[in-house]
C-alpha cells in the first residue's frame, strides 16, 4: 500500500494533492456526522420507551428546562424532529462528500489522460519506432479511465468507509466493549481472511486482464487500419476470432473479480444480523426489564445497518485495487519513463519560434545511425552537402537508409555520430523546431484525419485561424484546388473520411503536397 500511495503522489501534481486534502476533510466531517446520526437513536428510543427519563437524565432535563417545555409528549416530538434533522443533515453531508469525491476522481481522469498524452507527444520521434500506437491509445483513453473507476474511486471509498467504520466502532466500544469486540473479530476477521486468501490471485488475474485489454485494442486498431486489405483478402474471420479470444478472456476475468468482491456479503450479512438477534435474546434473558433492552438493541441494529455496507464496500474496494494494480504500475511507469525521455523544447503553445535562417547549404558530417535495440548501422559515416536552390534524390535498394537519411535531415532522428549542420550551425535539441519551421514534408503515406479538406490541408491549425488565401494557393500549386471546389459537394468544407477513405490515392497525395506548402516553408 505504501508503494501504491507513493506512485499516486508522484503522478498527481501539486494542485491535485491540495484537492485530495480538501476531500479528506470533507470525508472526515461526513464520517463524523454519520456516527452522530446513529448515536442519536439511543436517547430517542430510550425516551419513547420511558418518558420519565427526561427528569432523570441531566442532558435531557437541561434541554427540557432550557426550552421551557410543559409537556413530555411535546418534548418527545421535539427530540424526534431533532434526531430526524440530524439524520437528514448527515445524509446531506454524505451526498456532498460523495459528489466531491466523484467529481475529483473524474476531473482527475481528465487531467491525467491529458498529461499522459502531452508526455507522449513530447517524446522524440525515435520513441514511437518501438511503440504500438494502439497501446499508447489504450493507455490514454482506456487505462487512465480504468485507473479512475477501478483504482482511484475504490481507494477513496476505502478512506471514506474506513473512517465511518472507525468512528462507529469507537461509539459502540463506549457502549458495550465486549459485544463490539466480538462483532469486530467475527466480521473483520472473516473479511481479512478472505482477502488474504485471494490477494495473490487478484494481482495475477489483474495482469492477465491488462494484457487481454491490450490485445483487444491492438486487434481492432489493426483491423480498421488495414480495412482495404482485410476486405480484399477476406481476412475478417481472422481479426474477429483474435478479438473474440481476448475479449472473452477479459470478460471472464472482470466477472470473476466482480463476483469475488460481492460473494462474502451474503454470508456475512446473515452472520451480522443473526448476531444482533442473538444479542437481543441474551439481553432479554439477562435483563429484568425488557424496556431497557430495546434502546440498546435498536442502536446496535441501526449501527449494523450502517456498518455492514461500509465493511462490504471496503472489502470490494480492496479487491478492485489489487486486481487493477497492474494498471497503476503501467501508468506510473509511462509517466516516469516518458518524463525522462521528453524533448525539453517541445512547444505546447500556439506561437512557434521563428524559423532558423537558411541561406546557403545543409551539411551532413560523418553521420552514423542505428535504430534502437539493434547493433547494425543503417547509415554509416555519411558526408553530404546540399546547396540551397538545388534538388537532390536519394536512390538505393530497399533498406539502404534513404528514409532514415531524410528523417535525420528533418530533425526527427538524432544521429549517434556526426552532425547535421545548416549554414554551419549544428542542429540539436535546442534548435530542432526552429529548423523544422523551414521544412515542407510529403511522406510516402499521407495521413488524413476524419475532417474537412481545408482542415486536412491546414492540419493542426484551428479552423478559425486558417489562412485561407495561403491555403487555396497551396492547393492550386498542388493541383487539387479545382477538384475540391468543383467535385466535392461542400468544397473545402467537405469531410474526407477517416484516413481520406473517400478520396483516391492520388488525391490524398495532392492534399499532402498542399499541406506541406500551406505553411510557406523555405
Amino acid at each position: 500500500m505504501t508503494s501504491t500511495i507513493q506512485k499516486l503522489r508522484e503522478i498527481l501534481n501539486r494542485r491535485e494533492k491540495k484537492q485530495v486534502g480538501i476531500l479528506l476533510v470533507a470525508i472526515f466531517v461526513m464520517a463524523l456526522t454519520q456516527v452522530i446520526g446513529v448515536a442519536s437513536v439511543l436517547p430517542f428510543i430510550a425516551l419513547v420507551m420511558d418518558p420519565n427519563i427526561v427528569f432523570d437524565n441531566q442532558y435531557l432535563n437541561w434541554a427540557y428546562e432550557t426550552f421551557n417545555f410543559t409537556s413530555v409528549n411535546r418534548f418527545i416530538i421535539f427530540v424526534g424532529v431533532v434526531m430526524f434533522s440530524i439524520i437528514l443533515f448527515s445524509n446531506a453531508i454524505s451526498a456532498f462528500a460523495t459528489w466531491l469525491k466523484l467529481r475529483f476522481a473524474w476531473m482527475n481522469n481528465h487531467r491525467l489522460s491529458r498529461r499522459l498524452l502531452e508526455k507522449y507527444l513530447a517524446m522524440p520521434y525515435a520513441y514511437f519506432l518501438n511503440q504500438n500506437s494502439s497501446e499508447l491509445s489504450k493507455n490514454v483513453l482506456g487505462e487512465v479511465n480504468h485507473l479512475t473507476t477501478s483504482y482511484l474511486i475504490p481507494m477513496l471509498a476505502i478512506i471514506t468507509k474506513g473512517l465511518v467504520v472507525i468512528f462507529m466502532l469507537m461509539m459502540l466500544f463506549l457502549i458495550d466493549i465486549a459485544v463490539t469486540f466480538i462483532a469486530l473479530f467475527v466480521l473483520g476477521g472473516a473479511y481479512g481472511a478472505i482477502f488474504w486468501r485471494i490477494n495473490r490471485t487478484l494481482k495475477y488475474r489483474g495482469k492477465l486482464r491488462k494484457e487481454a485489454n491490450r490485445y483487444r485494442f491492438k486487434t481492432v486498431s489493426e483491423a480498421f487500419g488495414g480495412i482495404k486489405e482485410v476486405k480484399v483478402m477476406n481476412r475478417e474471420p481472422f481479426f474477429l476470432d483474435h478479438y473474440s479470444k481476448a475479449s472473452l478472456k477479459q470478460a471472464h476475468l472482470m466477472s470473476w473479480n466482480a463476483v469475488v468482491g460481492q460473494i462474502p456479503r451474503f454470508a456475512l450479512e446473515a452472520i451480522a444480523f443473526g448476531g444482533i438477534i442473538i444479542f437481543v435474546l441474551i439481553l432479554l434473558l439477562t435483563s429484568e426489564d425488557a424496556r431497557q433492552v430495546i434502546p440498546l438493541a435498536s442502536l446496535f441494529a441501526f449501527a449494523g445497518y450502517r456498518l455492514m455496507p461500509a465493511l462490504q464496500e471496503i472489502f470490494t474496494s480492496f479487491t478492485q485495487i489489487q486486481f487493477n494494480k497492474a494498471v497503476l504500475d503501467r501508468i506510473y511507469e509511462d509517466f516516469i519513463r516518458v518524463e525522462k525521455g521528453a524533448i525539453k523544447d517541445t512547444y505546447t503553445k500556439e506561437e512557434l519560434p521563428a524559423a532558423l535562417p537558411f541561406n546557403h547549404y545543409i551539411e551532413l558530417e560523418n553521420i552514423t545511425y542505428n535504430y534502437p535495440n539493434t547493433n547494425i548501422n543503417v547509415i554509416n559515416d555519411i558526408n553530404l552537402i546540399i546547396k540551397r536552390h538545388t534538388s537532390v534524390a536519394f536512390v538505393g535498394a530497399t533498406g539502404a537508409g534513404k528514409t532514415t537519411l531524410v528523417d535525420i535531415i528533418l530533425g526527427l532522428l538524432p544521429p549517434q555520430k556526426g552532425k547535421l549542420l545548416v549554414d554551419g550551425i549544428p542542429i540539436d535539441s535546442t534548435n530542432t523546431i526552429k529548423w523544422q519551421r523551414n521544412i515542407g514534408y510529403v511522406p510516402q503515406h499521407i495521413y488524413l484525419s476524419d475532417d474537412t479538406a481545408a482542415c486536412n490541408i491546414a492540419f493542426g491549425v484551428p479552423e478559425a485561424k486558417i489562412n485561407w488565401p495561403a491555403l487555396e494557393e497551396a492547393a492550386k500549386v498542388a493541383n487539387i484546388h479545382d477538384f475540391i471546389v468543383r467535385e466535392l459537394p461542400k468544397g473545402y468544407d467537405t469531410l474526407v473520411g477517416e484516413r481520406g477513405i473517400r478520396l483516391s490515392g492520388g488525391q490524398r497525395q495532392r492534399i499532402g503536397i498542399a499541406r506541406a506548402l500551406a505553411g510557406g516553408p523555405e
